[in-house]
């Protein structure tokens, strides 16, 4: 990594359920059609606290805050404690249609919060459960459920994102280890390529959430027991160069990986890829790729090559215009069609620009879907149509934009 690489990371936590706070304001801009109204109706708002790890109490007396949102951002917070049977309540709020309320409460070190719910007009009861769990220090239930890696060609540059859902599929949120160096836990731990440079991020970056390593950062961020309870986003830059090896090596289990290459010239090849298919995006023609599953540790490889190109010896993956491998399509099809709309606006975005907030459910929506079909829990015709509608919804989305 050069000495002179501006470490502006661009990485971003989304929960499955459980988000950060502070982007509920964001999302209520994109998700939601305000009707705000000047004055509030008298609203409860209750919810019961449960523990989600099997053998674990909730301590009556935990502070619950409930915090509420409009478009102009926080409007309102308030604090109250758990009964003895794990309950809370607040009782005659003045709360507007559209505005957004969350609980969070703080177990064990760590932020838990309920789903997110709008005020709709003349609601006068709210419920926000809430789940908290026990920690651990072993990661072996932790998994990056779906990599996704972007490249678009910008003159003598590549431009790469990295998207990672990342799950927790213990009954347990994984809090990490001690870092000496920092003096702070850290979690999953990122690398980037040797010849990344202009790494970016908008938000908490190193020194704040993420602690700096040699060959890249890590999280301090923990991991709590659910689908895609994490979201980690970051780009930079490769020397747009025929031939260039890529090594990306990863701290946690790939589930599964899409590549999507933007460029009228350069494709990939590498023994790990496999071909999913030309597609058309709103960038132009882009070529998709499949890897994985990745062990912990295991190092993905693969360089930029010519398309039409022969790949190199003992390679499985091509460039140029592959043919659709109609057996895996089940499984990603889709998800690469959908991570291509996805990449148009995540690439094109300055990295002062916020992400594509309004589309980020329908991929963690995408990724649980994708685990129910593996484990048995959904049949393949209900599958298919679900993805196919999934997908039609991000389309719609970003069109609207």
């Amino acid at each position: 990594m050069k000495t002179a690489l501006r470490f502006t990371f661009y990485v971003l936590r989304f929960p499955f359920y459980v988000s950060r706070l502070a982007l509920f304001s964001a999302l209520a801009l994109l998700l939601t059609a305000w009707s705000y109204a000047p004055q509030g109706a008298a609203v409860t708002v209750s919810g019961q606290v449960t523990h989600g790890t099997p053998g674990g109490v909730v301590p009556a007396g935990l502070e619950v805050t409930l915090q509420v949102f409009s478009q102009a951002g926080t409007t309102a917070e308030y604090t109250t404690t758990l009964d003895a049977d794990g309950a809370f309540r607040f009782d005659g709020l003045a709360l507007a249609a559209g505005e957004i309320v969350v609980a969070r409460v703080v177990y064990q070190q760590v932020s838990y919060a309920s789903a997110p719910v709008t005020i709709e007009a003349g609601q006068q009861e709210v419920a926000l459960p809430v789940v908290v769990y026990e920690t651990t220090a072993d990661p072996a239930t932790v998994e990056i459920t779906q990599l996704h890696v972007f490249m678009v060609g910008a003159g003598d540059v590549f431009q790469v994102s990295e998207f990672y859902l990342i799950s927790n599929l213990g009954e347990r949120t994984w809090v990490g280890a001690l870092d000496e160096a920092s003096g702070r836990r850290t979690t999953l731990r990122f690398t980037v390529p040797a010849q990344a440079d202009e790494l970016s991020f908008d938000g908490s970056g190193l020194g704040e959430r993420f602690v700096e390593l040699a060959d890249g950062f890590a999280d301090t961020e923990p991991i709590p027991p659910g689908m895609a309870t994490v979201e980690v986003l970051f780009r930079y830059t490769l020397p747009y160069q025929e031939g260039l090896l890529i090594e990306r090596t990863f701290g946690a289990p790939v589930a599964s990986a899409v590549l999507l290459v933007v460029d009228a010239e350069m494709g990939l090849a590498g023994p790990q890829l496999t071909a999913a298919g030309p597609l058309e995006t709103q960038m132009g023609a882009a070529l998709a790729y499949t890897a994985g599953p990745l062990s912990a540790g295991e190092t993905l490889t693969f360089t930029l090559a010519r398309q039409g190109a022969t790949a190199p010896v003992g390679s499985t993956g091509t460039t140029g215009a592959p043919t659709r491998d109609t057996g895996r399509e089940l499984l990603i099809g889709l998800l690469v069609l959908a991570a291509a709309l996805v990449a148009v606006y995540v690439l094109l975005l300055s990295p002062a620009a916020a992400p594509p907030q309004e589309v980020r459910p329908l991929v963690r929506a995408i990724a649980r879907l994708d685990a129910d079909f593996e484990a048995g829990r959904i049949g393949q015709d209900a599958y298919r149509q679900q993805r196919e509608a999934l997908k039609q919804q991000v389309r719609r989305t970003l069109s609207g934009r």
